[in-house]
């Protein structure tokens, strides 16, 4: 009999590491929310300031994804799955 698959932690940004306390932000619409929490889930840096939620992946050559708080367009939510994308996340 095999044994069952555990799934294991995600690797975590170091902010996170340093910062144990640190709790995933909330953002006010419900499609965003999933994108900061899957960020969130898959180890990345993820921080809101002002009027933005920085997602910093884990890799350092990949660009900061900043989240809008008050999206502008219509194309906002497309364009913002396209930048996590590149930035290596899965959505």
């Amino acid at each position: 009999m095999s044994k069952p698959k555990t799934k294991k932690p995600p690797e975590l940004h170091p902010w996170r590491v340093a910062n144990p306390e640190a709790k995933c932000p909330n953002h006010p619409r419900k499609e965003y929310r999933l994108l900061v929490k899957a960020a969130w889930e898959a180890g990345w840096k993820v921080e809101r300031r002002k009027k933005y939620i920085y997602c910093t992946p884990l890799d350092p050559s990949a660009d900061i994804v900043k989240i809008a708080m008050t999206p502008s367009s219509s194309r906002t939510l497309e364009n913002t799955k396209a930048a996590l994308r590149a930035a290596g996340l899965d959505v």
